[in-house]
């Protein structure tokens, strides 16, 4: 690889919606030590905002937020195009079995049961984005 390829390699994007902005910091810190570009929100209505002008390479989310619940984030993102194959890591202290049954249908990637250790969000973070970015690269 070239100095000009280097140049070319565009930073992995994560969209992060955490429980408060306490964990979205904590998380959104882990995250970008991967070398990503983190955006961290605490509700849905700032996860849809960040939606209309990013392609996150990776989404990572708490079930439950301030303003709704993960189900409604990860079918808008199913439902647009341009998200129908974004990673979903699913992060949650709990959840239904009919509820994470129903994440799983939706096409979420993994699912982190808390407490977690950040090396485990972070491994699963970056295996996200890998298998994303290869997929991409696949694509005619």
């Amino acid at each position: 690889m070239t100095a000009s390829d280097t140049n070319r390699v565009r930073q992995s994007v994560v969209l992060l919606i955490a429980e408060s902005p306490a964990a979205s910091r904590e998380l959104g810190v882990a995250i970008e030590a991967l070398g990503c570009m983190c955006h961290a929100v605490h509700d849905l209505a700032q996860a849809e905002n960040i939606l209309t002008h990013y392609a996150p390479d990776c989404v990572v989310m708490n079930y439950a937020t301030p303003d709704g619940h993960g189900a409604e984030l990860i079918g808008l993102l199913r439902r647009r195009m341009m998200h129908k194959r974004t990673p979903i890591v699913l992060i949650t202290g709990e959840i239904t079995e009919v509820e994470l049954e129903r994440a799983v249908m939706h096409g979420i990637y993994a699912y982190l049961a808390k407490p977690f250790r950040v090396e485990d969000l972070q491994r699963l973070v970056g295996a996200a984005i890998a298998d994303y970015q290869t997929a991409r690269l696949r694509k005619p």
